[in-house]
């Protein structure tokens, strides 16, 4: 633990005096321009530095200011008291700042906020910049450096010198340390430095020119303003810091040799000529920059948006798919369940009538035979008795008929024997004769009647549609009708009774429709009830034909 105690303290002790030597060295560059009592100047970088020391490292290394402003201030000639008040008030506006940027503004060293760059602007270029040459200035005036009547240029050029040194001195700093290799390809490389050239070439070309000296012509400086939108553009904070470094250089290099557009009669007004413009562009760079940045950003969030939209998309659309696979499977199960369990019915329906045909109906025949018997013998002996006993043979050959019709309605062996059209013909004459319903079947000539089972189907849902215009109907004809129509047959069965809407047939519930809409569902195709012309009720059930091996021979 010792040892990692000495090894921070030495670790501050370094860092402590790497930022008094830079702040010694951006100082004395500063002091080389002094124009007020040797200690106020224009140019003053070590207000930046002193800013990204305190952000980057922290309030510890503040000593290193302290010490690099007095004794930069201390080696011109300024009185020890007096450089000790202006290193005070060095440190008092760095401090202000790093701690407004820290804690009011949130600041980010990367600057690829506007904010930021307006927290940068308001609170560290002019606000703590302007504490500094409130006391730096005030120390001078104390000191007797300058007279009274010079206070007010004094503190107004100090506070344009620290703001220059925030604004131009600082970004690239941060830059460095936040964006370390912005460069990161050949090409790239090449137009960095074609953008380099282009800049010091323009800037020499304006600065440097000694007929734009004393006349004024401030227009020239913005030709310096497209090469900062391209750095700006092209190479972000560092690449736009840079090149307001170097044109800034330029500048004052060419306005203190008396060349460029800002040199006058007065190399105090050269300066704070200088000292604006270069504020100026610094603080537009750094809203371009911010600016770009930013449209980067949401473009990147945009971006990161619609990926995340498409995988979201790509999942719904695959448990979509999923979910619809799984309702197909469990429509094809529902419906191979239906037709078993109507298969089950029809095979009950089956196996009650040939109980009632061979149970019930031999039961009846013979009772029939032994009537009849019985009548002959009453008969022969003159019995009065006789004509009962003959009614009571005719009503038992009339239930065993009765019987048999029934039970061949409930086992349609026709189907077997004689097809569709034979049991749609019993189940009309069952209907005549039990009902005394007229009953009239009326087949098309090129109806297809397919399978055994697809015709069972047909008969069990004609069956249930007679029974249904039986009972509701009250009808006096019934009409069954099958045809086809192009690729579709259609099994309707009519009536002229009283009818009933659709709306009372699309709220039934009764298991006879749903039998109907069952089968029709068996076959692929729908079944519908509407009333017809005659009053009364249709229910048709329309199926497509599926294409058979045969046909499709035939159609080739």
């Amino acid at each position: 633990m010792a040892i990692i105690r000495g090894d921070s303290r030495f670790r501050l002790f370094l860092l402590t005096g790497l930022v008094a030597l830079a702040y010694y060295a951006g100082a004395k560059v500063g002091l080389a321009y002094a124009i007020v009592g040797g200690a106020v100047s224009l140019v003053w970088p070590s207000s930046g530095i002193a800013l990204v020391a305190l952000l980057a490292l922290g309030f510890e290394v503040a000593p290193g200011i302290v010490i690099g402003s007095l004794l930069a201030n201390v080696s011109v000639g300024v009185p020890l008291p007096v450089a000790a008040v202006i290193s005070v008030g060095a440190i008092v506006a760095a401090l202000t700042a790093a701690i407004l940027l820290n804690r009011v503004a949130r600041f980010q060293i990367t600057l690829d906020r506007i904010k930021d760059v307006l927290a940068l602007i308001a609170l560290a270029a002019v606000l703590s910049t302007a504490v500094s040459a409130l006391i730096g200035a005030t120390a001078v005036f104390g000191g007797g450096l300058m007279p009274a009547a010079e206070y007010g240029a004094a503190f107004l050029k100090w506070w344009l010198g620290d703001m220059m040194g925030v604004l131009v001195v600082a970004p690239p700093l941060l830059s460095l340390l936040a964006y370390p290799n912005p460069i990161r390809s050949a090409e790239q490389a090449v137009e960095a430095c074609g953008l380099a050239i282009a800049t010091f070439w323009v800037s020499y070309l304006i600065f440097g020119a000694p007929q734009l000296a004393g006349h004024g012509y401030y227009p020239a400086a913005l030709a310096i303003f497209p090469f900062i939108i391209w750095a700006a553009l092209r190479f972000d904070h560092l690449g736009t810091s840079l090149a307001t470094l170097m044109v800034s250089v330029v500048a004052i290099w060419g306005t203190t040799h008396g060349t460029g557009p800002f040199a006058a009669n007065s190399p105090v007004d050269s300066l704070v000529r200088w000292c604006t413009f270069a504020n100026v562009v610094a603080i537009t760079g750094l809203l371009l920059v911010a600016a770009r940045a930013q449209e980067q950003r949401v473009h990147r969030l945009l971006q990161a948006s619609y990926v995340e939209l498409e995988r979201r998309v790509e999942e719904r659309t695959e448990d979509l798919e999923k979910t619809n696979s799984e309702l197909k499977e469990e429509i094809a199960q529902r419906r191979l369940l239906e037709e078993e369990l109507i298969q089950i019915g029809d095979q009950q329906q089956r196996l009650f009538g040939r109980e009632l045909h061979d149970g019930l109906g031999q039961h009846l025949t013979s009772l029939g035979l032994y009537c009849a018997a019985l009548n002959q013998k009453l008969q022969t002996q003159g019995h009065p008795a006789a004509a009962d006993a003959a009614t009571i043979v005719g009503l038992v050959k009339q239930s065993s008929l009765m019987t048999r019709r029934i039970a061949h309605g409930l086992d349609p062996v026709a189907i077997e024997y004689g097809g569709l059209a034979a049991a749609l013909h019993g189940l009309a004459e069952t209907a005549r004769t039990l009902d005394g319903i007229d009953c009239m079947l009326r087949i098309q000539p090129d109806v297809d009647l397919l399978d055994q089972p697809t015709q069972i189907n047909l008969y069990r849902a004609a069956q249930e549609a007679v029974n249904n215009a039986l009972k509701y109907s009250e009808g006096r004809h019934i009409w069954i009708d099958l045809e086809r129509v192009g690729g579709l047959q259609t099994l309707s069965i009519s009536d002229d009774g009283v009818g009933v809407g659709p709306e009372q047939m699309a709220r039934a519930s009764g298991l006879g429709l749903q039998n109907l809409r069952h089968r029709a569902s068996l076959l692929g195709g729908s079944c519908t009830v509407a009333r017809n012309a005659l009053g009364g009720t249709t229910v048709a059930i329309s199926y497509p034909i599926p294409e058979r091996p045969d046909h499709a021979r035939e159609a080739v």
